[in-house]
C-alpha cells in the first residue's frame, strides 16, 4: 500500500506528520509511505530525516494572507498584500499540477493531509484523480486549507471533539491529536536528567517558554523584559527558551544585554529544536502559544502551562485557550501583556499545588493513543473497508 502524508508551513504540521508515519510503519513495514511538502519550506530537513518515509517530494504552494480587524478601504488598498496573494494563486496552479502529476505517477491508495498550504495543491489533485482523503484537525478551528479540501474528504481526523467541527458527523472522528512517543510523563529523574543535559543542574526551578518552530516576536520580547525581575527574585531560578528560528540571534542578545553574568549563565536559548520533550520535561512551569499540537504534547507530559494565544486571523488560538481555561487546565495571559506573564509565572512557581492540580486537568485531556488509533484510521480507509 502506498500513502502520501502532507502538511507543512510549520514544524506544528509535520511533526504530527512524522508521528503517524512512524506509527503507520509500525503497524505495517510493508508500506511505502511518501512525503509531499512545500517547495523550499523551512522543515523539508525534518522529512530528509526521517526513517519511516520512504521518498520526499516537494510541490509549490501558496499561503493566502487574511485581514483581522482590518476596514475594508485598507483592504482594497492594500497593495502589496493584494499582490502576494495573486503571485501565490498562481503557485498553487502550479503545485496543483505538479501533484497531479505526482499522484498519475506514484497511484497511491491514499492521501493523509495535516493541514498547512501544501494540503491545497495536493488535496485537490487527490479529488480530481479520486484518491481517498483523510484529513486532521488539530486545533478546534479547522485550518483554512483543511477546510478547502473538506468537500472532498472520505474522513475528517480531529484533535478535539466533533462537536467543535461543522463537518458532517457521519465522516467526522475524534481521534485527538498525534504526538511522538517520547512525550510521556515526566518524572523526577528525568527531569533531573534534561536539566543536567542543558547545564541547569544548580537550577531549583526552571521555567520553559516555546515560541513555536516560527516564534512569536511579542511573546519572545515579553519574556526578556521580565526575565530580570524574576531571576533577581529566585538566584536558582533557570529560563529556557526556544525562540523560532527567525528569532534566536536576538534573542540571545537581548538577554545578554538584560542579565548579569551569573544570570546569563541560567539562561538556554535556542531556535528550534527536534527533541522538545526535553526542554519542556525540563521545566516545572511551561510558557506556550495556545496551538493545540504544543499543548496536547504538554498534556500528555503532565505539566502545569500558562498560555499566551497568538494573533491569528481564524482566532483558533483564542478558542483553544478559553477551552483549557473552562477546564482549569492552563493560565490564560492576553497577548502583550507582560506583567500579567510575570504574575502568573510567580504564582505558579510559589504554589506548588497549583501547579500539580493545574497538570493533573490538563493531562486529563490528552489522549496518548491517538497517534494509533489515527494510523489505524488511515490503514483500514485507504485498504477500503472504510471506518
Amino acid at each position: 500500500m502506498t500513502i502520501l502524508l502532507t502538511g507543512g508551513g510549520t514544524g506544528g504540521h509535520i511533526t504530527p506528520l512524522l508521528a503517524v508515519a512512524r506509527e503507520l510503519k509500525q503497524l505495517d513495514p510493508s508500506l511505502n509511505l511518501i512525503a509531499v511538502c512545500e517547495k523550499n519550506a523551512k522543515f523539508v530537513s525534518l522529512f530528509d530525516k526521517e526513517p519511516a518515509i520512504d521518498q520526499v517530494h516537494q510541490v509549490r504552494a501558496g499561503k493566502f494572507r487574511r485581514y483581522s480587524g482590518m476596514k475594508l478601504r485598507h483592504k482594497i488598498t492594500d497593495i502589496k498584500t493584494i499582490g502576494k496573494n495573486v503571485r501565490d494563486s498562481a503557485y498553487v496552479l502550479a503545485g496543483y499540477r505538479q501533484a497531479h502529476k505526482l499522484i498519475k505517477d506514484l497511484k497511491p491508495d491514499g492521501v493523509f493531509i495535516k493541514g498547512g498550504y501544501v494540503g491545497v495543491p495536493v488535496g485537490l489533485a487527490a479529488a480530481r484523480l479520486k484518491v481517498p482523503i483523510i484529513t486532521h484537525d488539530s486545533d478546534s478551528t479547522p485550518g483554512l486549507a483543511n477546510r478547502i479540501i473538506a468537500r472532498w474528504a472520505t474522513v475528517h481526523a480531529t484533535g478535539m471533539p466533533a462537536e467543535y467541527y461543522d463537518y458532517p458527523k457521519d465522516k467526522t472522528v475524534f481521534i485527538g491529536i498525534p504526538v511522538t512517543s517520547d512525550f510521556k510523563i515526566v518524572n523526577d529523574k528525568e527531569r533531573t536528567q534534561y536539566r543536567d543535559d542543558l547545564g541547569l543542574a544548580d537550577c531549583q526551578s526552571v521555567i520553559t517558554l516555546i515560541g513555536g518552530s516560527q516564534g512569536a516576536e511579542q511573546l519572545n520580547n515579553d519574556m526578556v523584559s521580565i526575565a530580570g525581575r524574576l531571576m533577581h527574585s529566585d538566584e536558582h531560578l533557570g529560563i529556557i527558551h526556544v525562540t523560532g528560528l527567525a528569532h534566536e540571534r536576538n534573542i540571545q542578545q537581548s538577554y545578554n544585554n538584560e542579565l548579569l553574568a551569573d544570570e546569563r549563565r541560567r539562561v538556554v536559548v535556542r531556535g528550534f529544536v527536534t527533541d522538545m520533550y526535553r526542554y519542556s520535561g525540563a521545566a516545572d512551569v511551561v510558557i506556550t502559544r495556545a496551538g493545540a499540537n504544543a499543548t496536547s504534547e504538554l498534556a500528555i507530559q503532565r505539566l502545569p502551562i500558562i498560555v499566551v494565544p497568538g494573533r491569528l486571523a481564524s482566532g483558533h488560538q483564542d478558542k483553544n485557550a478559553r477551552i483549557l481555561e473552562e477546564k482549569g487546565a492552563a493560565i490564560v495571559v492576553a497577548y502583550g501583556d507582560s506583567e500579567g506573564l510575570y504574575e502568573a509565572i510567580q504564582e505558579l512557581l510559589k504554589n506548588t499545588d497549583r501547579r500539580q492540580d493545574m497538570a493533573e486537568q490538563l493531562h486529563l485531556l490528552a489522549k496518548p493513543h491517538a497517534t494509533k488509533h489515527l494510523a489505524e484510521l488511515i490503514l483500514k480507509t485507504f485498504s477500503g473497508q472504510g471506518r
